[in-house]
């Protein structure tokens, strides 16, 4: 029972938490300038990263690592418009997306696709491909590039979102648990912020800007849940062998 209601108590805390930090980056969003909006969420990194650290049961190689490169290319998100900062950012956003893919990676081996599954992937790749190709070719994202290089590593990043995003349905689809929900939620959650981000950013739509932090925070969240969320581990397993033996 103690341990029941200090498990509770631990996701009411973080709720709140959550709930405070979308709060105060949306404030800040509304009544301050870019600076200070990237600056917070920043920080608001930094919180997450020190509250996953200090609750974790045990390491996590993986979730550890993707943290800690979500924090390193905020570090250069600050540098967003100067041609090495906007390189760099780039470079390690394909690299927490590569991460997280290779978390879940060895766990989909034997995989057994159904035909609805097939579907609704093959739409995703070709909404996400189109939706990149469309936008390559708009004179407002082109015009700020400094040179081929950062063309090259757009496209790398927009591939690297519709792999995590392929990989998070499959993930659900051949686990349908708790903790494969938690994983294609906030995967989700990083790819609509990454939307937001272009349009408001780049078509000057300010009202993205909540909706990129919003989604952003909810789905670092979510991460941070995943990543402690390890009771949920073997009752994922046991539900899969289940459904598996009625198959």
């Amino acid at each position: 029972m103690i341990t029941e209601a200090g498990n509770k108590n631990e996701r009411i805390i973080f709720s709140v938490f959550v709930v405070a930090a979308v709060l105060i980056n949306l404030a800040v969003i509304a009544f301050l300038d870019l600076e200070t909006s990237r600056l917070t969420r920043l920080i608001t990194l930094v919180l997450f990263f020190v509250y996953y650290r200090i609750l974790k049961s045990f390491t996590n190689f993986w979730i550890a690592l993707a943290l800690l490169l979500f924090l390193i290319r905020d570090v250069f998100f600050q540098f967003y418009e100067e041609p090495w900062g906007y390189k760099l950012y780039i470079i390690l956003g394909v690299l927490v997306y590569s991460t997280l893919v290779l978390e879940r990676f060895p766990k989909l081996s034997d995989l057994k696709f159904n035909s609805g599954v097939l579907i609704v992937t093959s739409l995703l790749v070709a909404a996400n491909t189109y939706v990149l190709y469309v936008v390559m070719n708009m004179q407002m994202v082109t015009y700020t590039f400094h040179d081929d290089l950062e063309s090259i590593l757009f496209y790398i990043y927009g591939g690297s979102m519709i792999i995590l995003g392929v990989q998070a349905m499959t993930y659900n689809s051949k686990y349908n648990s708790n903790r494969s929900l938690l994983y294609i939620f906030f995967a989700f959650g990083f790819i609509f912020s990454d939307i937001a981000a272009l349009f408001a950013y780049y078509f000057e739509f300010d009202l993205f800007y909540f909706f990129d932090r919003v989604f952003f925070l909810l789905g670092l969240g979510l991460l941070v849940k995943y990543g402690l969320n390890y009771e949920n581990i073997n009752e994922e397993y046991f539900q899969y062998e289940m459904i598996d033996e009625d198959l």
